[in-house]
C-alpha cells in the first residue's frame, strides 16, 4: 500500500511504499547537478527523508526527527517548489531514468528501479505537455497547497 506521494509539477503523483519514497528522493537528491540552487535543493530534499539518528515510530513509514520529534512526511508537492527548483527536480529525475535503464543498475534493488523508471516515464509525460491523468498513481488531480517550500523563495531577483 502506498504511503509516500511525489507530486510532480503538473499534478500527476507517484505513490510508493515509504522505504521507495524515501530511496527514490534520496536517488533523485544525489542526481541534482552542482549549481548552487542544486546543491541548496539537495541539501533540502535529504531534510525530507529519515537520517541515521531519526526513529522509526511505528514501522510502516513513519519516522520521528530525533531533534525536534517531528514526524517526517512522506508527501512532497513538487508544485510548491519555485520554477527554477521544478525544473531541476524534472531534471534530475529524468537523469535517474537514464541511470536506472544503464548497466549500472544491474545491481540496483529492483523495486527502486521500476520506481525510478516509473517517475522519469511520469516527468517525460509531464515535460511533453500530456494530461496529468495519462500516468498518475492518483485517480484525479489535487489542488495544489499554496504553500512556498524549499530553498529560493526568499532570494530577491537582484541578490
Amino acid at each position: 500500500m502506498p504511503s509516500g506521494f511525489l507530486i510532480l509539477s503538473d499534478g500527476r503523483c507517484l505513490a510508493v511504499r515509504w522505504r521507495y519514497y524515501d530511496l527514490t528522493l534520496r536517488t533523485v537528491a544525489e542526481s541534482l547537478g552542482e549549481s548552487q540552487a542544486a546543491h541548496a535543493l539537495r541539501e533540502w530534499i535529504l531534510t525530507l527523508v529519515p537520517g541515521v539518528r531519526d526513529i522509526e515510530e511505528v514501522g510502516y513509514g513513519a519516522w520521528l526527527r530525533s531533534d525536534d520529534q517531528q514526524v517526517i512526511p512522506k508527501r512532497l508537492d513538487v508544485r510548491s517548489l519555485t520554477a527554477e527548483n521544478q525544473r531541476l527536480f524534472h531534471d534530475a529525475a529524468l537523469q535517474v531514468g537514464r541511470r536506472a535503464r544503464s548497466e549500472e543498475a544491474k545491481n540496483w534493488d529492483s523495486i527502486l528501479v521500476e520506481c525510478l523508471l516509473h517517475l522519469s516515464d511520469m516527468v517525460e509525460r509531464a515535460d511533453r505537455g500530456e494530461p496529468p491523468l495519462s500516468l498518475s498513481d492518483w485517480d484525479a488531480v489535487k489542488p495544489p497547497e499554496k504553500t512556498k517550500i524549499g530553498p529560493g523563495w526568499d532570494q530577491r531577483p537582484d541578490s
